[in-house]
């Protein structure tokens, strides 16, 4: 069959015929022609077939039991999922009227008795050329409402997003806005040296913003891969003893207790200092926001089989159930935590830690079958990938 549009199916045609002759005659046409035909003797076992199996093309005759073809006609051309196909009337009637009426019941074409085998052919390919261009812009117009659809909630998205964080970002400003004014009523007041309390807090403040600010460049940076790492042999205890020390001085965080099992002889990581130590410092602030006073954070250290380095940070609180625990690393996950009544990290911490993590060719994710709370698990490298040659180089 000549190719009318590109399609990976037959096309379908139904012939709607009382006779069994005029049936076998198009039949005999049509099928060398590569279509699929089926057939219909009455109007109304037309309309059940069309309704439960559209096809591509009709040939319907006028004179017809139970509906005729105008009525058939007309019925289907006034249901909305049944307009666009293509009808073809057959007819040996001559009169210029039932030409007329055939055209008012919503016929596309007409052909007469006795049938032209050529002409029958040729008529039928125009129209399915017809609706098989219709069907493609059908199909593409769907494509293109889902696709804005896509782009509506994405745009949606990203105006909740834009309110979390700077939600999030304003915060610290008032922290340090109050603070600058308590220090400033104290020097009015006489004071003479600004009480240490009011800088501890502007500095945590401008250390919060700061690392909200360094998110937002850097996760942009990283998920365009174009963030440029500098890994070095680093022994992550120390880093590690170093943040805990920062949250634990915090006073609202001082009645949570930490607890540090730190595997010894371990080989080196093998990361961006600054940034690993970025990593610790975001993820150490969701863990000690999501702790309760009087309860525990637990630090291990360990190797996996592979190689690597694992860290876990496991904390008593409120646990993340198990259809948001991919969530919270995922920047447009944030808004729906929230809605569903989950703390999300400020500032996008969490989603920067999993794509530095990935950058270094690491991962971190959540234990599933942590009960108590929740707890992180870090895979570290302790070794270099060479990109080029799809190789290794350990440095342990």
């Amino acid at each position: 069959m000549d190719t009318i549009f590109p399609t990976d199916r037959k096309l379908k045609v139904l012939i709607v015929e009382d006779s069994q002759e005029s049936i076998d005659l198009l039949v005999y046409f049509l099928k060398p022609a590569g279509y699929e035909v089926i057939t219909a003797m009455d109007g109304i076992q037309a309309i059940e077939m069309v309704e439960r199996d559209p096809p591509d093309i009709i040939l319907l005759d006028i004179m017809l039991p139970r509906l005729d073809g105008f009525q058939v006609c007309e019925r289907l051309k006034k249901n909305s999922r049944t307009f666009y196909i293509p009808i073809v009337m057959i007819t040996a009637l001559k009169e210029l009227k039932d030409k007329i009426r055939a055209l008012e019941a919503g016929a596309d074409d007409f052909i007469s008795k006795p049938f032209d085998s050529v002409e029958l052919l040729a008529r039928v390919k125009s129209l399915l050329r017809l609706k098989l261009y219709y069907d493609e812009l059908i199909r593409r117009n769907k494509e293109l409402e889902r696709q804005k659809q896509i782009l509506e909630r994405e745009d949606l998205l990203k105006k909740e997003l834009t309110n979390l964080i700077v939600h999030d970002m304003k915060n610290p400003l008032f922290v340090i806005q109050g603070n600058l004014q308590m220090m400033h009523m104290q020097k009015q007041a006489g004071g003479s040296e600004p009480d240490e309390k009011y800088t501890r807090r502007i500095e945590r403040s401008s250390r919060s913003l700061l690392r909200m600010v360094l998110n937002l460049l850097d996760i942009s940076r990283l998920e365009q891969k174009t963030m440029d790492l500098e890994p070095v042999p680093v022994d992550i205890h120390p880093l590690i003893k170093n943040t805990v020390e920062y949250f634990q001085d915090i006073p609202e965080h001082e009645n949570k207790t930490v607890q540090l099992k730190l595997a010894s002889g371990l080989s080196p990581a093998y990361v961006d200092k600054d940034v690993f130590e970025r990593i610790l410092d975001n993820l150490f602030n969701f863990v000690f926001q999501n702790t309760p006073e009087y309860m525990t954070i637990l630090v291990t250290t360990g190797k996996t089989s592979d190689g690597f380095l694992e860290m876990r940070v496991c904390h008593d609180g409120n646990a993340i159930p198990p259809p948001f625990q991919e969530k919270v690393f995922q920047k447009f996950g944030q808004t729906e935590l929230k809605k569903a009544g989950i703390k999300p990290a400020r500032g996008l911490g969490l989603i920067f830690c999993k794509l530095a993590m990935n950058a270094h060719g690491g991962d971190i994710r959540l234990d599933p079958e942590f009960q108590d709370g929740n707890c992180f698990i870090l895979k570290i490298p302790t070794f270099k990938r060479v990109r080029s040659k799809d190789r290794a180089v350990r440095h342990d």
